[in-house]
């Protein structure tokens, strides 16, 4: 078989690449409402896997599929995060201003600490929806099993986070390139999270698993 052949590595990466696109597309359009972003990552994670397990079908059947199953939890948590992304921020900013009137080493440290848990926070972002996507749990399990799995998968956790977040401020700065880089985003964190989560997956368990 040739590398040109149809069913050849190099129209099987076209195709990948495509589906991928398509992902992104479909995200960027049912993320409009901007309280359904939750569940549009969660839908292009649930199709996204199977792609790096080469199990996809229509990956727009598959984007739906997920987006109708998930949209009440994945609501529920993107509130949750977001008001606590928000109590951070403004703690951070409160605390920064209080430290240059003179605010001491003690709100030094305040400020320093909720830096760290809103880095926390970030990575906790990055598998939620994934873990979400693989698993069926309740919404508060699904943030406890995020948490642990970013930290006991650290050097991955921080690989996807450079990966992400300078794909996305670089994003910013280059509007132009978004059907480049988010797509590429996708694939790479798509990738990873593939290997991590398929390690706690039961080898009897079918579509829908529990972690």
């Amino acid at each position: 078989m040739g590398v040109f052949d149809i069913n050849g590595k190099f129209f099987k990466t076209l195709t990948k690449a495509g589906d991928f696109i398509i992902l992104t597309l479909l995200a960027m359009v049912c993320s409009i409402p901007v309280i359904t972003i939750g569940a549009s990552l969660t839908a292009v994670f649930y199709a996204a896997l199977k792609m790096a397990r080469d199990e996809e079908g229509y990956v727009w059947k598959e984007f739906f599929k997920s987006f109708k199953q998930n949209l009440k939890q994945s609501i529920l948590i993107e509130l949750i995060l977001a008001a606590f992304a928000a109590i951070l921020l403004v703690d951070i900013n409160v605390c920064a201003k209080w430290a240059a009137d003179g605010g001491g080493t003690l709100v030094q440290l305040l400020m320093f600490a909720a830096i760290g848990i809103l880095i926390v926070l970030a990575a906790v972002v990055l598998y939620v929806f994934p873990v979400l996507a693989k698993f069926d749990n309740t919404v508060f399990a699904t943030i406890k099993n995020a948490l642990v799995l970013c930290m006991h998968h650290l050097p991955q956790t921080i690989s996807m986070m450079i990966a992400t977040y300078g794909l996305i401020y670089f994003t910013m700065q280059y509007v132009g390139i978004m059907f480049i880089s988010i797509p590429l985003i996708f694939y790479i964190d798509s990738f990873i999270f593939s290997r991590i989560l398929q390690q706690y997956v039961k080898k009897d368990e079918a579509d829908t698993d529990e972690l």
